[in-house]
């Protein structure tokens, strides 16, 4: 594990592009970590089917190629 003195050195032997690039990488780094998945219940709310109005009073002639979509 690095310690925070460890971290202070390495931070005063960057040059100042070399700083600026670690700074934007760790801004970055932290807003892709505070991201939050979408639920499974979100992701299934935003689910839509297309299919006939009378899809599920019929559903085996549909499995069964009985009635045609």
């Amino acid at each position: 594990m690095i310690t925070k003195e460890q971290l202070k050195i390495e931070i005063d032997s960057l040059e100042d592009e070399q700083l600026l690039e670690f700074i934007h990488s760790l801004i970055q780094k932290a807003r892709t970590n505070n991201q939050v998945e979408p639920s499974l219940m979100s992701q299934l709310r935003s689910v839509q089917i297309t299919a006939p109005s009378d899809f599920a009073q019929n559903i085996d002639g549909y499995l069964n190629n009985e009635k045609l979509f």
